[in-house]
């Protein structure tokens, strides 16, 4: 019974052995501890314990079991946790990307605002100065120079353009950086900030020094370009003249000593430049190790005393916000240079923008119903504001009457030319009135006064736009309006004989006609006006025969019907005027008609016979005619001519001939004065007998 008992309890607990493989599975482990198992329970006189095999093949099975459930919670959870965190992440990366965007929105706004509003500022400004300018008077002109002008609106306002947009722009982009760098560092601690801006009032006083220095070099820097470019402006307008004298060699030194001057300006602005950089730099990088030095004595306090000084983590974020307040200032440097560019040019931009022009303008002027044309110098002196110690003209009184031919004759530099340009009002009378059909000038309204009067002068300026352009330049016309006005100027010929006609273009200054074809046009653009007054100062000097007549022809018929005022070079001009009125210094020598002129024997006769006898021989030298004086050394312009004893001066015709080119305008009034001069004339007895 006993051995039967045993042998149960042996397959009982074989059966719970496999039982608890069955259970562990494949574990190794599990079935070396079930060999020990068997092998204890089989050895003689063991002591059967059942309960101990049983535990002993179960505890690392649960244990491990236990050890890869923690480790699959603690999995989740960090996987959960990393979820989150990754979560938080994409929300943080995702709002600094919007932050991102909504800068780079703002940055391109902020530059497209400022730069839009810099070129309108500047577009304006171009605008208006070339308005003040074109609207001063013409003594204005005569002591400013064309080439400055023109680098005042166009280097200076590039220099006002590039303040006004990027610079601006950078300037309100760094000033916010620095401000709200020093906000959040006053915030963060307040003893390291005050230890940064210490440098400030060193570096404030170093920039207004250097601003002092920069702004009066870039000035000068300014002046020299401007000087430069007026000496460019002058030689390319001229450079037919340049050339025709082999002048490109002078024409280069000078333009080259003024750009030497501007270039030893700005080595001194480049050394100024640098060392204000310098210096901020010094003072940047001198405030950083400042703020090093100061902060880590306050971290270390807080290590011994963590209820003083300040922490690592807000140390490091103050150096951050200090490099930044460093870098805008730094940046602010460069832009200072420029700005005090600016304001020297600004300085001369306003200048010219504040500016008056300086003629009288009545606070009601007048627009007579219909201009007749009659005119009167009343005691007339006036001093040309570029020379006012050379009394011009001194108390001159004349009157023209509707549609009378006044002619103007006398010395060169005798006032006929400020005659002229008093009656188109470039200028004012110091003393003395011009009245206009019985009203003072100045009180004329001054665009209607001079829609009723047209000027063509002795060397007509052309403008580099077409022909049609250059007739109608004074008023809006129809094309045949413009056609007729070139009709009545014998110019219509010679256009239509162009491939474009009248839209051919003439060229800076009209350089592609010839000076008869210019002269015509400038009749045409005066005939277009239909002037009630017209100013004309006679210029066949320079033409050919066919020119001359055709020219000639043109001005007769634009005089018809017309109050003329004309500064004489023709015998046959002067012959055929109502009244010659004679300037002699800046006086009237005498006035009256061709043959009343003449009859007094004064200023006038000796003028005409001083050009007829240029050429003829005086009776002591016995030597055939001498050649003829060329019209510059008679005031006659530059064509020579002789003329024959049997030359009538009373009717202007020789030989039956068209009378001959002179000048009663330009002999030098001492000559004139010349008693023996004219002895010698008159000593000669075919010449005595032209003046019986």
């Amino acid at each position: 019974m006993k051995s039967t008992s045993t042998k149960e309890n042996r397959e009982e607990a074989n059966n719970k052995n496999v039982h608890l493989h069955g259970f562990a599975g494949s574990l190794s482990d599990s079935e070396e501890g079930g060999r020990e198992e068997n092998i204890a329970i089989n050895r003689p006189g063991a002591v059967e314990q059942v309960n101990i095999p049983v535990g002993s093949r179960y505890w690392y099975p649960t244990i491990r079991f236990t050890v890869l459930f923690a480790l699959c919670i603690f999995v989740d959870a960090a996987v959960a946790i990393i979820l989150w965190l990754t979560a938080s992440l994409n929300r943080t990366v995702l709002t600094l990307l919007g932050i991102y965007m909504v800068g780079a929105l703002t940055s391109l706004l902020r530059s497209y605002l400022f730069t839009l509003a810099g070129q309108r500022l500047v577009a304006r400004l171009r605008t208006k100065l070339f308005t003040s300018v074109v609207e001063q008077e013409i003594a204005f002109f005569d002591v400013n120079r064309t080439g400055e002008l023109c680098n005042r609106l166009s280097s200076d306002t590039s220099v006002l353009q590039n303040a006004t947009t990027v610079n601006v722009s950078m300037l309100f982009r760094y000033v916010l950086q620095i401000v709200g760098s020093l906000i959040l560092m006053f915030y963060l601690n307040a003893s390291l900030t005050g230890v940064l801006l210490a440098i400030v009032p060193v570096v404030t006083l170093g920039a207004s020094q250097y601003g002092k220095f920069v702004r009066k070099m870039r000035k000068l820097f300014q002046d020299r370009l401007a000087d430069a470019g007026t000496q460019a402006e002058e030689s390319l307008s001229s450079i037919r003249t340049v050339k025709s004298f082999t002048g490109e060699e002078r024409a280069i030194k000078v333009y080259d000593s003024y750009i030497q001057e501007s270039f030893k300006i700005g080595k001194k602005l480049a050394l100024a430049q640098g060392s204000m950089d310098g210096l901020f730099s010094f003072f940047a990088y001198g405030a950083i190790a400042a703020v090093l030095w100061y902060g880590g004595k306050l971290v270390y306090d807080n290590s011994q005393n963590p209820d003083t000084g300040i922490t690592a983590g807000l140390l490091t974020s103050f150096l951050l916000y200090t490099l930044q307040v460093a870098m805008g200032f730094a940046l602010l440097s460069s832009l200072y240079g420029d700005f005090m560019q600016a304001v020297g040019a600004s300085v001369r931009i306003f200048t010219l923008l504040d500016r008056k022009p300086d003629v009288f303008v009545p606070a009601n002027p007048l627009t007579l119903p219909a201009l007749s044309g009659e005119l009167e110098f009343k005691d007339v002196r006036f001093t040309y504001p570029s020379r006012p110690d050379s009394e011009v003209l001194k108390g001159v009184s004349f009157r023209v009457e509707k549609g009378q031919m006044v002619a103007l004759v006398g010395p060169s530099g005798g006032g006929k030319s400020t005659i002229v340009s008093l009656i188109e009002r470039f200028y004012d009378p110091n003393e003395g009135s011009i009245m206009m059909d019985g009203c003072d000038l100045k009180f004329l309204d001054l665009g209607w006064f001079r829609h009723k009067v047209a000027t063509v002068s002795q060397e007509p300026t052309l403008f580099a736009c077409s022909i049609r352009d250059n007739i109608a330049y004074g008023r809006e016309a129809t094309d045949e309006e413009v056609e007729d006005a070139a009709r009545q100027a014998n110019a219509h010929d010679f256009i239509c004989g162009f491939e474009d006609g009248y839209k051919t273009l003439v060229g800076e200054r009209g350089v592609r006609l010839s000076g008869g074809q210019k002269q015509r046009v400038a009749i045409a653009r005066a005939l277009i006006m239909d002037p009630t007054l017209l100013l004309l100062d006679e210029a066949t000097s320079a033409l050919d025969a066919e020119s001359e007549h055709l020219v000639q022809e043109a001005i007769d018929r634009a005089m018809r019907g017309r109050t003329v005022i004309v500064i004489a070079h023709r015998l046959s001009t002067v012959r055929n005027a109502h009244k010659v009125v004679v300037i002699d210094k800046g006086q009237i020598a005498e006035m009256g008609t061709h043959s009343e002129l003449l009859a007094r024997h004064g200023v006038y006769k000796r003028l005409v016979l001083r050009q007829l006898t240029a050429g003829h021989p005086t009776p002591s030298s016995g030597s055939a005619p001498s050649t003829p004086a060329p019209l510059g050394s008679t005031g006659m312009g530059n064509r020579p001519f002789s003329v024959s004893p049997r030359h009538d001066i009373q009717s202007g015709v020789m030989n039956g001939e068209a009378p001959p080119l002179i000048s009663l305008g330009n002999g030098e009034g001492s000559d004139c004065g010349d008693d023996d001069d004219d002895d010698d004339y008159y000593n000669d007895g075919e010449t005595a007998k032209l003046i019986n």
